[in-house]
C-alpha cells in the first residue's frame, strides 16, 4: 500500500511554499517521492501532530490560554492584546488542515476497493473510519469556532489533477449540521464486537466502546454549542445513549499521552526547555478565581468567594510564600516591570516540579475531551442540576490530583497527599449551589490547557464572567493609577473569532473575499451563528 502523509487540497498545497517554518519538515513532502506508511501511522501522526500544533507555544501559549486568560505573557504581551503574528495565523491553518488530511487518508484507504482489504490488516475498516471521522470532527469544530466559515466539502476531495485548487468556505451554521450528522454516523457504524486500530492509537489502544463513548459525547458538544437555549437535540442525544454511552470516568477520557523523550515529549515541555523561553506565567483573574477572590478593581464577585480551591497548588506554584498571578493584558513595559512579582516556571533551567506546574511535565497527556465536562453539559442542559454539577467538580479535581501524583515524582509524599485530600473534602462540602455562574466556573477551571474550549464557552455564555475585558481595570500602580486593558485591535470585547489568514486572499482570494462578505466582514468582532 503506497500513501503520503500529505496535503491534497490545492489550497494547501500551495501554502506549503509560504510562511512560518514550525513544523516545516511535516509539511515539506516531495509528493513525488510517495513513503510507504500503514493507516496505524496515519493515526499516529493525525493523534500526535493535533495535540503537538493545538497546544504548542504558539496556539496553546500565545492564542488559546492567553484569550482565555489562564495565563499571560511574561515580556511581549502583543498576542494577549489580540495582535496575532500573520505568519503564526497561516501556519496554524496550514498545519492543522494537514494533520486533518492524515485522518482524511485514513478514510479514503478504508473505502478505495483498491486498498481496503490491506487497511484492514490493521484493523477493521468501518472502524478505522469512525475513529478517523471522530477525530477530523473534533479537529474540525475547533477550526470552525476559531474563524468561522471554513473550507471543508471541498477541502479534502481528489488527488493530482483532480484536486480542487480553491476550496468554496462551508457556512458555518450548515457546517455544524454537518458535523453532528457526520458524528452521528459514525458512532453508528462502530461495531465494538470488530478490531479498532490493532497498533498506532495513542488515546485509546484500539478500543471501540470507548471510541463511541468520544463519539458521543462530542456529539453533545457540537448540539450544546448549537442550542442557543433551546436543549432538544442534546436531550435528544442522552435520551438515545444514556448517561452510560458518554464519557463516564476518568479512565475513559480521550487523552494523547506523550512518551516524555525527544521527539515525543509533550508541546510545553518543548516550549518552555526544548526551545529555552521562559515566556508564560499564570494570569491573575485564573489565580483569584481559584483563591476565593474578589475583582474589587471592577466590582466582581467571585462565585466561590471566600473558597480556596485545592487546584490552585497544581496549577500554580508559590512565589515568596504567596500565589500571585500576572494582570493581564498590560502593555510591555509593565508586565516586565511586574513579573518578578510572579511564578517563573522555569526554575534553574530543567523541568522541576519544585518551580514547574504539571502541564510543562514532558509526559503531560494533552485533552481531547474529559468526563467531568460531560458532566458539566448535563448540568446544563438539564437545568443546571447540582448532581451532575457536583460530579463535574468532583472528577476535574481527581483527575488533576491522580496525574500529579503520577507525573511529579517524589513531590507527593503521604503527608502532601493527605493534606490535598482534606481540603478537596472541605471544597467540596462547602461548594456553592449549582448556577450558570457556578457550573460555567467550574468548568473554565476544569479546562485549563484547554484554552480553545474555554474561549468558546465564553463566547457562548458569557461565562466565566472573571476575565477582564477591554477598557476594565487590570492592575493599579502604586500611587494608585488604573491601568486598563486596551487591546492593540480596535475591539472593545474578547475576540469572537480570528482572522482568516493573510495567504488565504493571495491563494483562495475569491473564496475567501466571499466568506468574509457572508459572515459580515473579516474581523474579529464578528459573531459566530452560535452566539447570543
Amino acid at each position: 500500500m503506497k500513501t503520503v502523509i500529505k496535503i491534497t487540497s490545492g489550497v494547501l498545497m500551495i501554502f506549503m511554499l509560504f510562511g512560518c517554518t514550525k513544523n516545516f519538515d511535516k509539511i515539506n513532502e516531495d509528493p513525488n517521492y510517495p513513503t510507504e506508511v500503514t493507516t496505524s501511522s496515519l493515526m499516529t501522526a493525525a493523534q500526535k501532530g493535533l495535540c503537538d500544533d493545538i497546544y504548542d507555544e504558539w496556539w496553546g501559549g500565545r492564542q488559546s490560554m492567553v484569550w482565555s486568560e489562564y495565563w499571560t505573557q511574561r515580556n511581549y504581551t502583543s498576542e494577549d492584546r489580540y495582535a496575532i503574528r500573520q505568519n503564526t495565523n497561516s501556519g496554524y491553518w496550514r498545519l492543522i488542515y494537514h494533520d486533518i488530511n492524515n485522518l482524511q487518508e485514513i478514510i479514503r484507504l478504508n473505502t478505495n476497493p483498491e486498498t481496503k482489504a490491506m487497511a484492514a490488516l490493521e484493523g477493521d475498516n468501518t472502524n478505522q473510519i469512525a475513529c478517523a471521522t471522530i477525530l477530523k470532527i473534533w479537529a474540525m469544530q475547533i477550526m470552525a469556532d476559531t474563524y468561522g466559515d471554513i473550507p471543508y466539502s471541498e477541502a479534502f476531495n481528489g488527488e493530482g489533477e483532480s484536486a480542487i485548487l480553491t476550496p468554496k468556505y462551508d457556512n458555518l451554521e450548515a457546517l455544524y449540521n454537518t458535523f453532528y450528522t457526520e458524528l452521528t454516523d459514525a458512532v453508528g457504524s462502530i461495531d465494538d464486537t470488530k478490531d479498532g486500530f490493532i497498533s498506532g492509537d495513542v488515546i485509546y489502544n484500539g478500543n471501540m466502546v470507548n471510541w463511541k463513548k468520544f463519539g458521543n459525547s462530542l456529539r453533545l458538544r457540537v448540539a450544546l454549542r448549537m442550542s442557543k437555549g433551546d436543549y432538544s437535540l442534546a436531550n435528544s442525544i442522552v435520551n438515545e445513549v444514556g448517561e452510560d454511552g458518554f464519557i463516564a470516568s476518568n479512565a475513559e477520557n480521550a487523552d494523547f499521552a506523550y512518551l516524555g523523550a525527544t521527539p515525543n515529549n509533550s508541546p510545553m515541555y518543548d516550549a518552555f526547555w526544548t526551545s529555552a523561553r521562559n515566556d508564560f506565567t499564570v494570569a491573575k483573574p485564573f489565580i483569584n478565581l481559584l483563591k476565593g477572590v474578589d475583582d474589587t478593581l471592577n466590582g466582581k464577585i467571585n462565585p466561590f468567594s471566600g473558597l480556596v480551591d485545592p487546584r490552585l497548588e497544581i496549577f500554580s506554584r508559590p512565589k515568596s510564600g504567596k500565589y500571585l498571578g500576572m494582570p493581564y493584558g498590560m502593555p510591555d513595559a509593565e508586565s516586565q516591570a511586574y513579573k518578578s512579582k510572579c511564578p517563573s516556571f522555569y526554575g534553574a533551567g530543567a523541568y522541576d516540579p519544585t518551580y514547574a506546574i504539571v502541564v510543562l511535565n514532558a509526559k503531560f497527556p494533552m485533552p481531547f475531551l474529559h468526563y467531568d465536562e460531560v458532566q458539566f453539559m448535563l448540568s446544563e442542559i438539564n437545568g443546571w442540576d447540582q448532581v451532575h454539577y457536583s460530579n463535574g467538580v468532583y472528577a476535574s479535581i481527581a483527575y488533576w490530583r491522580d496525574l500529579s501524583i503520577e507525573l511529579e515524582n517524589g513531590f507527593w509524599p503521604d503527608s502532601r497527599i493527605s493534606d490535598f485530600n482534606a481540603n478537596f473534602d472541605a471544597y467540596m462540602a462547602a461548594l456553592p449551589p449549582a448556577s450558570k455562574s457556578t457550573v460555567m466556573a467550574q468548568k473554565y477551571l476544569a479546562f485549563y490547557v484547554q484554552g480553545y474550549q474555554a474561549w468558546a464557552e465564553y463566547r457562548r455564555t458569557g461565562e466565566s464572567q472573571f476575565l477582564v475585558k477591554p477598557g476594565e481595570i487590570t492592575h493599579q500602580a502604586s500611587d494608585g493609577t488604573p491601568i486598563y486593558f486596551e487591546p492593540l485591535v480596535s475591539i472593545n470585547t474578547v475576540p469572537w473569532r480570528l482572522t482568516y489568514p493573510q495567504q488565504e486572499y493571495t491563494i483562495n482570494a475569491t473564496a475567501v473575499k466571499a466568506a468574509a462578505d457572508a459572515i459580515g466582514g473579516d474581523k474579529m468582532s464578528t459573531k459566530l451563528f452560535w452566539q447570543p
